[in-house]
């Protein structure tokens, strides 16, 4: 266990606009598709307010039946260039109540778009290499997501 907590960055390339990548982020209908770790876990988007202050909750159904729930509120929205949203995982999960939090960074480069996400307050290295792994599956399918929308 880390005694202090250091964040995760997790980065990658997408071929795409910042506005489109950016409205990937900001659609239920569209985070539904794609905001989960990996194409066998389903996502379902319990609340969705995509505005300052705004709160979200998913439901992720897991391959073992597990339907871990995360929420928070959007506490930074400034289109298209960053999301910063609070992070808290719900019981039963191992880290429910611990807050955390999320920050999606968009940057043009040439004719992509960089995206840094910042995963602050995780509290062990254990659970920093699964979010790591899970923000990873994330971005790769945001990336077949927007690649299929073009």
């Amino acid at each position: 266990m880390s005694k202090r907590s250091v964040p995760l960055v997790v980065e990658r390339r997408i071929q795409s606009s910042r506005n489109h990548v950016f409205g990937a982020f900001s659609r239920a209908e569209a985070l539904a598709q794609w905001f989960t770790p990996d194409r066998e876990i389903r996502v379902e988007v319990l609340n969705f307010d995509f505005v300052e202050g705004g709160r979200f909750r998913f439901r992720y159904t897991m391959t073992d039946g597990r339907c871990p729930v995360v929420g928070g509120c959007y506490e930074t929205l400034e289109k298209p260039s960053r999301i910063t949203m609070s992070w808290i995982w719900e019981k039963p999960d191992p880290l429910a109540g611990i807050p955390m939090r999320v920050t999606f960074d968009f940057i043009d480069v040439a004719h992509e778009t960089q995206v840094i996400v910042t995963h602050e307050g995780i509290p062990s290295d254990q659970a920093c290499t699964i979010h790591e792994s899970g923000w990873q599956g994330s971005l790769d399918r945001l990336e077949h997501f927007l690649q299929a929308a073009q």
